[in-house]
């Protein structure tokens, strides 16, 4: 009993971190395109849609992604 208690500050290495998250760390894009978007600017092609959500599966309440359209697809990146 007193070792398992010992045991709650300890630090949880990266594998151990993968087994609780199920490994979203790494594969989680809050902000991966979407062809669902709003305009803001016709002129420059700026975008929003909205976030993803968490690596635990909730959104961001109210989080927008900002993008440019590209190839009718919202992006942050490209």
């Amino acid at each position: 009993m007193k070792k398992t208690i010992l045991n709650l500050g300890k630090t949880l290495s990266k594998t151990e971190q993968k087994e609780i998250t199920g490994g979203m760390f790494e594969d989680f894009v809050p902000c991966p395109g979407s062809s669902d978007y709003v305009v803001h600017n016709a002129t420059t092609g700026s975008c929003s849609y909205p976030a993803a959500g968490t690596i635990f599966g909730g959104p961001f309440p109210g989080g927008r992604c900002l993008g440019v359209v590209y190839n009718g697809v919202c992006r942050t990146n490209f």
